[in-house]
């Protein structure tokens, strides 16, 4: 039905690319691979302050 390949996904923190990938998949019948956040030195300063 489909050919073998990937969907790449891209958007900044917080616009829903997760949720996005996750109903994709479910819809597709794909696997999902989502990004692994440990050690990302930038989410811990975005969440501690979110107004900035």
């Amino acid at each position: 039905m489909f050919a073998e390949g990937y969907i790449g996904i891209a958007g900044i923190i917080g616009v829903g690319k997760s949720t996005l990938t996750m109903e994709l998949a479910k819809a597709l019948n794909f696997e999902p691979v989502l990004e692994e956040v440990g050690g990302n030195p930038y989410l811990e300063g975005f969440y501690g302050d979110m107004k900035q």
